[in-house]
């Protein structure tokens, strides 16, 4: 029994000693000297907060203020994914810098931002030789350099370590977004029916009713997007925008100078001798995606293995537009003859054209005041026009967007963007048609270098489930507007536009706006999650 008392003694203090040891070990992780090499390191996964010491070596504790030890000790208590350390005055970023940034003494607190992982190039990023950090210069109090640690690093604490006010206000977010699941069990596979997979060559369409969508004879109805009176802000935000929930404004726009005053005689005499960059193609079919083989010179159009390795699908290309200037009268010319059918097999599209770089004049007619203004941040304001006959193919936009429908209709097929691997989001290849006046004709002769980064391979007119089976899983929404009509389509929604003319005018006509999103994502990044855009913490 004595030795047994004292063996289970020995455990006990082998027990708290190991206790001990582990505590001092996450001690001396979160308050040690961290190198220029370490930082560097460490700020591709974590936000790192620092004190700044003339020797951290050697006492880095006489430097410690109240509000930088309470923060510390907050965080160890937490684990709330922040480094804090100490850095010495004297060290140096590799390229030379001062580590601690220009101007800085000892008893400063500096923070170095999470790097951004760079999705947007495939070939190997050159190393980072220095990081430029915030400096604290607030008042005294463990509050005011918890906001400051809150606004560098993108996190929602309170002084006692749980989440703020905005913290609970986001998890609030995440808990209620929206799921088309959550209305409807209509999924594609239920809906899209594939069709011959050799048909599409550049000069004969896969079908013979301009690409409206191939269903099984007895389909499911696909759900509709809500549609209702123009909202009030507030909700609009809560309601819509901070769930990422699609809706339609009905009748908004006829009241607008444009819905009247844009008519094809005006923008001929308004606008007829400026140059516009518009878009062609055969049969008014848009950035589809398409195997590469039939490119002439897919043989000799070499991607480096580095790249080529992760492509999810090198066989695939983007097929972009061929592009043309022209003055605004001859695309109208063009526009008119496909409508009246004196031209044939060809397609033209002023789209995504800026509004006020091209065409300033045009802002007069739209009512932007009206629309919620001072919610969201205005990126970009364009104009689409064609002659009515246009697929714009499945991919998303990074920008929340007002959809404002002048003259024709669209019908949108919106895919919520929650789980992208379904619709297998990736670098997709990109390839440009070119076209030949003389002959009138299209050729697929230039493989790019780029690849796009917002395009779904998977072709909803043509499924082919053998090789995006899980396409099949993903739930559609049907959000079709009408002249007048406003379409508000979150950021990062999966979409495929079919335009239809309006029979008078034979013209399909809109303007959108696009603004900073206030849901965001990485992207390509199937796993990767919507999260509140950090330039938008004062509306929660």
């Amino acid at each position: 029994m004595g030795k047994e008392s004292v063996r289970l003694r020995k455990l006990k203090v082998n027990f708290w000693a190991n206790i001990f040891c582990f505590i001092l070990c996450c001690v001396h992780a979160l308050s040690s000297c961290l190198s220029p090499e370490s930082v560097l390191e460490t700020a591709h996964s974590t936000c790192i907060v620092a004190l700044v010491t003339n020797s951290c070596e050697i006492d880095n504790q006489i430097y410690d203020n109240s509000q930088f030890s309470d923060l510390k000790q907050l965080l160890i208590r937490k684990d709330l994914g922040i480094l804090v350390g100490y850095i010495d005055i004297n060290s140096k970023w590799p390229d030379g810098k001062q580590f601690h940034g220009e101007g800085v003494e000892a008893g400063k607190i500096v923070l170095f931002k999470k790097v951004p992982k760079d999705r947007t190039c495939l070939l190997p990023s050159p190393s980072q030789k220095s990081l430029v950090p915030l400096i604290f210069n607030g008042v005294n109090g463990l509050t005011t350099l918890i906001d400051f640690v809150n606004d560098g690093c993108h996190t929602y604490m309170s002084p006692t370590g749980g989440p703020s006010i905005e913290g609970l206000h986001k998890e609030e977010i995440h808990r209620t977004r929206f799921y088309v699941q959550n209305i409807s069990d209509v999924q594609s596979k239920d809906v899209f029916q594939p069709v011959n997979q050799n048909c599409k060559v550049i000069d004969q369409p896969c079908s013979s009713d301009n690409h409206n969508f191939h269903v099984h004879n007895n389909k499911p109805k696909i759900p509709e997007c809500e549609r209702i009176d123009f909202p009030s802000k507030d909700d609009f935000f809560h309601n819509y925008v901070k769930i990422s929930k699609p809706v339609i404004f009905k009748n908004v726009l006829r009241d607008w100078p444009a819905f009247t005053k844009w008519t094809n005689r005006y923008f001929r005499d308004k606008f007829g001798k400026n140059d516009v960059h518009i878009k062609l193609t055969p049969l008014g079919e848009y950035e589809g995606v398409e195997p590469r083989y039939m490119w002439e010179n897919h043989e000799k159009f070499e991607i480096p293995k580095s790249v080529e390795d992760q492509l999810p699908f090198p066989d695939l290309v983007v097929v972009r537009p061929a592009t043309k200037n022209m003055n605004f009268s001859n695309f109208m010319d063009i526009v008119e003859g496909v409508s009246n059918g004196t031209i044939n097999d060809m397609s033209a599209y002023l789209e995504y054209s800026s509004i006020p770089d091209h065409l300033p004049e045009l802002e007069e007619d739209i009512r932007e005041d009206l629309l919620f203004k001072g919610l969201l941040k205005r990126k970009h304001l364009n104009i689409w026009l064609s002659d009515g006959r246009t697929l714009g193919k499945l991919h998303f936009d990074q920008f929340d967007n007002l959809l404002c429908q002048i003259s024709g209709k669209k019908q949108v097929i919106l895919f919520d963007p929650h789980n992208n691997h379904q619709m297998y989001e990736g670098h997709i290849p990109e390839a440009i048609l070119s076209y030949d006046q003389t002959s009138n004709t299209f050729h697929r002769r230039h493989l790019l270098e780029s690849t796009s980064m917002v395009m779904s391979p998977v072709d909803i007119q043509n499924p082919d489930y053998s090789r995006f089976p899980l396409f099949g899983e993903t739930y559609p929404m049907n959000c079709t507007i009408e002249e007048g009509d406003i379409l508000y389509m979150p950021s990062f929604w999966w979409h495929e536009v079919q335009s239809f003319p309006n029979k008078t005018a034979g013209r399909n006509l809109a303007i959108n706006f696009w603004y900073d999103p206030f849901l965001v994502r990485e992207f390509p990044c199937p796993e990767c999650q919507l999260d509140v855009n950090p330039q938008y913490r004062h509306l929660l």
